[in-house]
């Protein structure tokens, strides 16, 4: 089943302008030989393999790449109206956002990623990830908004807005993948996240049972707000209340950002050393820390400090529910 994770923010994420980036490749005259084939519609002719995945493109997509390790290719333009062109034809800028995730997140880790997108979230969607063929969770799309960014990628710097949204993200395809999730159906004896069952021993299994069994009964489930006011000493971040899904990827951002593991026993505290259970993913969280950038800068929720984020909203999978910044 096709299913966004869309990832939307309220009052509490940051934005801060990255330094200027040296070593990026500037020089995209060549457009024809990198990226095959079009024919008159804009449509890519050479790709027998691709699954159109009939306008489920995030709001305000633009383009739509191939991913074949390093190296992206493009896919298609969508339609786009006269006002988003320019960020649409703005290939430079969409190859060093994949240049700066392709630094952050390294090689061996990605190997899931098999489609990347450019949008305009419009200010207020940052990123989501969906598997484009259905149930098949090998493969994963990964959409990152290029209104996210301000001033020019340059070296990673993991107080900046657009790294958590990557980190955040790529925490969902390391969470609900083929390797975590089935996709076989039946009855479920394990946390449904909407795409199979998890694994028993999966990350968002183990986390499901430390932190969300025993909200079940909850009155305040569907209502993050609420949920987050009321249980605050369990969620790193209120977006963390949305569900389970949401929850371990931002469990995941504070498990990267944070220098050291942390000593409390909240169950907040308790889901991040969860993950210190997994040898791969502390091998994961020390790649990603050594990939650039100062590591004195590393400070986990810097992002959630600035007044311009109240552009972004929270919504959980049913949608925005709350107030005047409903769609």
């Amino acid at each position: 089943m096709k299913k966004y994770l869309l990832f939307l923010l309220l009052l509490t994420l940051f934005i801060s302008s990255c330094n200027k980036e040296e070593n990026f490749v500037n020089d995209f005259d060549d457009q024809n030989d990198q990226w095959g084939d079009y024919d008159d519609e804009g449509d890519y002719e050479d790709d027998d393999d691709y699954n159109d995945d009939g306008g489920q493109a995030s709001e305000g997509a633009l383009t739509l790449y191939r991913v074949d390790e390093n190296v992206i290719s493009k896919i298609k333009d969508y339609p786009v109206n006269s006002d988003l062109k320019n960020l649409q034809e703005d290939i430079g800028t969409h190859f060093k956002m994949w240049d700066f995730v392709s630094r952050l997140i390294p090689i061996q880790y990605r190997d899931k990623i098999s489609e990347f997108e450019v949008f305009h979230g419009g200010g207020e969607l940052l990123g989501y990830v969906l598997p484009p063929n259905g149930e098949d969770l090998s493969k994963w799309r990964f959409g990152l908004a290029i209104d996210a960014i301000e001033g020019d990628l340059g070296d990673i710097d993991f107080t900046n807005l657009f790294t958590y949204v990557a980190i955040h993200e790529y925490g969902h395809v390391l969470t609900l993948n083929d390797d975590q999730v089935n996709t076989g159906g039946g009855a479920c004896n394990t946390y449904f996240t909407g795409e199979g069952c998890s694994n028993e021993n999966s990350y968002i299994n183990k986390l499901y049972e430390l932190g969300w069994a025993d909200l079940e009964n909850d009155p305040d489930l569907e209502d993050p707000f609420a949920l987050y006011d009321k249980h605050t000493d369990r969620f790193v971040s209120s977006y963390a209340a949305t569900n389970p899904g949401e929850d371990i990827a931002e469990v995941f951002s504070f498990f990267v950002t944070m220098p050291e593991r942390p000593t409390g026993n909240k169950i907040s505290d308790q889901k991040i050393n969860l993950l210190y259970n997994f040898p791969e993913l502390v091998d994961l969280r020390e790649d990603i820390r050594g990939s650039g950038g100062p590591v004195l800068n590393l400070r986990a929720g810097s992002w959630m400090e600035n007044p311009l984020a109240k552009k972004f909203k929270l919504c959980n999978r049913k949608g925005c529910n709350h107030q005047s910044t409903s769609k």
